[in-house]
């Protein structure tokens, strides 16, 4: 797989965006070119998935490994979905009291294209200076999308995103230039390099003191964009004021991004012999994560603040596998994860349109409105709470076994108690909107009603691969934990 057989579709989306006849039109060869995208993907980097191919070369500065092609196909997939359901949403849209523009519209699409080919470059970047471009071109190009509204609220979430994801990335520009400066101290290598694989094979030659300094400003910038705590403060904003499908891609891939730069700095900094020093500053972080986010979502109001929270708190746990050197952990939780929040988004999306509203307390009786959009909210809720047998559960067993194997017993306590808050605060604000009283008033709020299948048929196919994941690898994963125990 080359570079340049990625860019084809996300270009004439792009070209698309400005010249296609109708938003209809552009929606639907949208839809059609992702799932196209996906299959050239798929192709392209499924061999690699399948039989563990090595590090090979993809283009100058780029390189694939098992990580890239993991996330290559899951962020393919994610885009194609959220773009997928975009259709039908955005066609509801213009039926409601405040439909969106012409423009955009158009805007949206073309700026998903450049994002989407953004976050290409961030997961196949071998080439750390790249690799942080990449990174400030995913804030820049999904800014737009959180301001797709023109309000005043999603103004506000805009900058705020701006403004707190380039301080951060500011952070990890001073990283960056420091870990380069330490390169140029390798005996015989007075040029240095920023390459991802010169740097891991020649870490160990590095200056530790200068390894540490860099690393801790890398994940400052790096963590900001994560959205680990204290620098979470834009995720909830930003992910609440964004459409549906935007809010989609931003949770299912563009957190992913951040990771991956963390994943790929950790690697060098493992190969340094510095991994007690990345577990010591990553580790507590990332638990401080989870717990704060479970705490917030016990008292949150907004579905998709609720979410968002939630989307923080699954953060937290891959930067505990990062920080435990977890590969499988951190793949798999992604994945599910992924999948799981992307159905959530686009069924809050779904009922945002019928309720007129993003409210828990005003969202009440889907079961009585819509059985199927309830069934899929119950089982999107008990997927993101990690339980059996979907894939989510899989991925945090893992990485609690990963953490008990490495005689963390204060993260094993804080997590389980954490997940089971989390389980609990989703359980309970789901069920009102299940199971509560019938609010007539939105039945006479002028909203959009959707038809049910097809707003469903995307959070329906994304649940039903999680499950079919967590079904598929059980086997797997019981077996390799029973070899351990031998």
């Amino acid at each position: 797989m080359t570079l340049p057989g990625l860019l084809p579709c996300p270009l004439i989306i792009l070209i698309a965006s400005f010249f296609a006849p109708g938003t209809t039109v552009l929606a639907r060869l949208t839809a059609l070119l992702m799932w196209i995208q996906c299959i050239v993907v798929f192709f392209g980097f499924g061999h690699s998935i399948l039989h563990h191919s090595p590090h090979v070369k993809l283009y100058a500065g780029f390189r694939i490994d098992g990580t890239t092609s993991v996330f290559m196909v899951l962020t393919t997939i994610v885009m194609a979905a959220a773009l997928t359901h975009a259709v039908g949403f955005f066609a509801r849209e213009a039926l409601s009291e405040h439909p969106p523009t012409v423009r955009s519209i158009r805007q949206f699409y073309g700026f998903s294209a450049l994002l989407l080919l953004s976050m290409y470059m961030v997961i196949a970047a071998d080439n750390i200076g790249l690799l942080w471009v990449s990174v400030e071109a995913t804030t820049l190009l999904s800014a737009p999308l959180v301001y797709f509204h023109r309000s005043r609220t999603s103004l506000e979430a805009a900058w705020k995103y701006l403004i707190i994801c380039s301080v951060g990335i500011a952070f990890a520009l001073f990283g960056t230039a420091l870990i380069y400066s330490a390169s140029q101290r390798v005996p015989g290598f007075g040029d240095g390099s920023l390459s991802v694989y010169w740097l891991t094979s020649h870490a160990s030659l590095m200056p530790m003191g200068m390894l540490r300094l860099a690393f801790v400003f890398i994940l400052l910038g790096y963590g900001t964009k994560a959205g680990l705590f204290p620098m979470h403060n834009w995720l909830p904003d930003a992910h609440s004021e964004a459409p549906a499908p935007a809010s989609a891609v931003l949770s299912g891939a563009l957190l992913n991004c951040a990771l991956i730069a963390i994943w790929r700095v950790a690697g060098i900094m493992d190969a340094a012999g510095q991994s007690v020093f990345v577990r010591n500053t990553l580790l507590p972080m990332s638990v401080i994560t989870v717990v704060v986010a479970s705490l917030f979502l016990i008292k949150q109001h907004d579905i998709k603040r609720l979410l968002a929270y939630s989307s923080m708190e699954n953060v937290g746990l891959m930067g505990v596998a990062i920080a435990l050197r977890s590969s499988s952990g951190f793949a798999l939780q992604a994945v599910n994860h992924s999948l799981v929040k992307v159905a959530l988004f686009l069924l809050a999306g779904n009922l945002l349109q019928q309720f007129g509203t993003k409210q828990l307390s005003k969202m009440r009786g889907l079961l009585a409105v819509s059985l199927y959009q309830a069934m899929l909210l119950f089982a999107g809720a008990i997927a993101v709470a990690g339980t059996p047998p979907f894939g989510s559960f899989l991925s945090e067993w893992q990485i609690l076994s990963r953490a008990a194997d490495s005689n963390s017993v204060l993260t094993v306590i804080a997590l389980c108690v954490c997940l089971a808050i989390a389980f609990i605060a989703l359980s309970v604000q789901f069920s009102g909107v299940i199971l509560g009283d019938e609010v007539s008033s939105s039945k006479e709020a002028g909203i959009v009603q959707a038809s049910a299948l097809s707003a469903g048929i995307v959070p329906t196919i994304l649940l039903i691969t999680s499950l079919l994941l967590g079904i598929a690898l059980t086997p797997a994963i019981l077996h390799l934990a029973s070899d351990i125990s031998k």
